[in-house]
């Protein structure tokens, strides 16, 4: 929560920067310009008297046609106060060449070339400075060439101080916004690497483009490296859906929630790839193109945002806020950009670059939510695999090690012969007489006698010993070889106590074997189970001779 606080602050502050600057400038409001098609062979007047003639022999236009042209915009000015230099600018739009012309009453003439393909005199804008003569008249005339527009330009003037003041704060917000992106773009690509996530991979990449477009429209590359190439601009903002869809793919599980969303992002992703290409051979059409294909993209993609929170994912949360953060200035600024409407807000490329900002700090926020999600869900994985992997190493009824913990240990344990650093014992228990208990008296009684038989074991204060049980009469005991003697005389007394608790039939059987004794650990256990077997034969041949014995006291 203190993230997406210091989220909307970041966003907070951004824009009261963009209103603050806003404020700072105290411009000159022209009137509406008139606007002309720029035919062919026309040129522009040389003198202030000749302006309104050579008006009448234009084509006036309602507005500039964002498939591109040339043309001409003429308005008047009347330069007030004591400021001596102002700065026209033709903003609002990419504009490939702008050409100024102040014509004065005095018999003054002014020009100036501004444009995409020309050098910057102020920071992100086509603005160029003029000399102005309080008291004088002036026509401005303007001359528009370019392939495409992406929004309709506007004229502006102001004094010099106030519009190098208000370029320097914009300067400062697009510069701000721009290394956010990339900033957030290697965090996100780095954290690929580490996790292998493609929703993170994809998502760097989709931020590294809407870097590149923005930086392309404010002519950063021609302005930094005189690097003019005009298709580009548009090729970063067409691909935008199409790395965005791959994003939300991964990150939404998009195919799992919502087959159908999916369906429809993918025809949209497959459009926005077809659409690639017009950047280059159309031109002149390739802003309205964009602007659709986005249109269309933020609306599929809230919808997915929304379906897949109301499927109960809840990192969807964030994903919904940060495309709301677009939405709200393309709702305002692409209808704008189609000709639809007119421009509702000033400095509207301004206000998507932060919006676009505020997108890619949000999903950040929303990757980070479900890192923390995955995270919780491993460790909540991990320690199901933990229980279960010592349930499967218990015995169920005594809840000692069963033969799979014991496996685990003889597998393990590599210090044998000149190689032993503590001398261990194996000690194999085998409890006779268990089956036919079980058969007379029943499985539970027989339950009860092994379950005596652990607690009498575990209850021998003897330091680093180990039990197992290996099958259902057949236990294994591992310690220190010096404590072994006080083992198998403690087992000597359990054969007393069982009988003093009315337990007949059931005899125990040992057999053990050092680590010094042998060079591996199935050798190991094969010694010790010669022994118990060799413990089991003497017995019988015991029982045997007391019986013949017996025998032949009664014949006598």
């Amino acid at each position: 929560m203190a993230r997406v606080n210091l989220t909307f602050i970041f966003i907070g502050l951004m824009l009261l920067c963009g209103l603050g600057a806003a404020k700072a400038q105290a411009r000159v409001e022209l009137d509406a310009p008139y606007i002309f098609h720029l035919d062919e062979g026309q040129q522009f007047p040389s003198a202030y008297a000749e302006v309104p003639e050579w008006m009448s022999s234009l084509r006036e236009t309602p507005s500039v046609k964002l498939t591109g042209g040339d043309y001409w915009m003429v308005t008047q000015l009347l330069p007030h106060g004591t400021d001596g230099t102002w700065v026209v600018d033709a903003r609002n739009s990419i504009i490939e060449n702008v050409d100024y012309w102040v014509l004065g009453s005095d018999g003054s003439s002014q020009l100036a070339h501004s444009g995409y393909s020309a050098p910057y005199e102020f920071l992100f804008d086509y603005g160029r400075s003029f000399s102005l003569t309080p008291g004088i008249d002036y026509w401005l005339v303007v001359k528009l060439s370019s392939r495409y527009y992406s929004s309709a330009p506007q004229l502006e003037m102001s004094p010099l101080a106030e519009h190098r003041l208000l370029t320097d704060k914009l300067a400062m917000i697009i510069s701000l916004c721009l290394g956010g992106l990339v900033f957030i773009a290697c965090y996100n690509l780095f954290i690929y690497l580490s996790t292998s996530d493609k929703a993170f991979l994809f998502y760097g990449v989709y931020v590294l483009s809407y870097f590149g477009g923005w930086a392309f429209t404010f002519h950063l590359p021609a302005h930094l490296w005189n690097f003019h190439l005009l298709e580009l601009h548009h090729l970063f903002f067409i691909g935008l859906p199409i790395l965005n869809i791959m994003f939300y793919k991964y990150f939404l599980q998009l195919p799992s929630y919502s087959p159908k969303l999916w369906r429809l992002s993918k025809i949209l992703l497959w459009a926005c790839i077809l659409a690639l290409p017009t950047s280059i051979w159309l031109i002149s059409y390739t802003a309205i193109i964009a602007s659709v294909l986005i249109m269309f993209w933020i609306a599929l993609a809230i919808t997915c945002g929304n379906v897949c929170l109301m499927k109960g994912f809840s990192p969807a949360r964030y994903f919904i806020m940060a495309f709301s953060c677009l939405l709200l200035p393309a709702v305002l600024i692409l209808p704008g950009n189609l000709g639809i409407t007119p421009d509702f807000i000033e400095y509207a490329e301004l206000a998507t670059l932060i919006g676009g900002t505020a997108d890619a700090l949000l999903l950040s926020l929303a990757l980070a939510n479900k890192l923390k999600l995955l995270s919780e869900e491993r460790k909540a994985h991990i320690e199901e695999l933990c229980f279960a992997w010592e349930t499967a190493r218990r015995d169920a009824l005594t809840q000692v090690g069963n033969r799979f913990a014991f496996d685990e240990f003889m597998q393990g344990a590599t210090e044998f012969a000149d190689r032993v650093k503590q001398a261990m014992s194996l000690v194999l228990l085998d409890v006779d007489g268990l089956k036919t208990i079980n058969e007379t008296l029943g499985h539970h009684e027989g339950d009860r006698v092994l379950k005596s038989l652990v607690q009498a074991l575990q209850g021998i204060q003897l330091a680093h010993m180990s039990l197992y049980r290996l099958s259902g009469d057949e236990f294994a005991i591992i310690l220190p070889s010096e404590e072994r003697e006080a083992l198998l005389l403690k087992i000597n007394d359990l054969k007393q106590a069982f009988l003093a608790e009315g337990v007949k039939g059931v005899k125990l059987h040992c057999g053990y074997a050092d680590n010094t004794q042998v060079a591996k650990s199935h050798e190991w256990l094969r010694l010790a189970d010669s022994k118990l077997y060799s413990d089991k034969i003497d017995k019988r041949r015991e029982k045997y001779a007391q019986s013949r014995a017996l025998g032949s006291e009664v014949g006598y």
